[in-house]
């Protein structure tokens, strides 16, 4: 039997914390790259709920693990608590035949990297950069294929870095 992909949370003590400002500052190197070409949609974009960039002393994140480990995908936006993130995600796999993907040119010639958007707010991007575009479009393909059928983890993973907060932490949203 396949193992299936998994969705972990994340959360942060801060948004100065150095493995969030990691996260954000990929989030906007891929947020500010070049659209090349088309995009690619799956179907008709349904109207996302309203969301926007979290700023408060306790955020949190999920991303989207190969059963290797390995990062294929992670959230937009960082979200106030667990429950958030998770009803986010829950609602984003129900749409992800509404996803839009695009891919962008990173600042080299080498770094190509992909956005999917929800009737044009951008809500997964990729968990890091491609040396092709195709091989970049390649990666958002499957990988929006997996995150329809991945697994939330429940409880979110604890992390083992002292610097992120773990999950269940008592008095906190995550």
């Amino acid at each position: 039997m396949a193992v299936l992909p998994s969705l972990v949370f994340l959360a942060f003590t801060s948004t100065r914390d150095q493995k969030y400002r990691g996260w954000a500052s990929f989030r906007d190197s891929v947020g500010a790259g070049r659209a090349l070409g088309e995009t690619v949609p799956f179907a008709a974009a349904r109207r996302p709920v309203e969301h926007g960039f979290v700023e408060l002393s306790s955020v949190g994140i999920w991303r989207l693990l190969a059963s290797n480990n390995r990062e294929l995908a992670r959230s937009w936006i960082a979200y106030p608590s667990y429950t958030a993130a998770r009803d986010d995600v829950a609602r984003l796999q129900a749409a992800v035949e509404s996803l839009v993907v695009t891919v962008v040119r990173g600042e080299t010639a080498s770094q190509y990297g992909w956005l999917a958007t929800l009737d044009g707010e951008p809500v997964i991007s990729s968990g890091r950069w491609f040396g092709a575009s195709s091989t970049s479009m390649h990666s958002a393909l499957t990988t929006l294929a997996d995150f329809a059928l991945a697994t939330i983890s429940e409880p979110p993973a604890r992390p083992t870095d002292r610097r992120v907060r773990a999950l269940s932490d008592a008095g906190a949203p995550w």
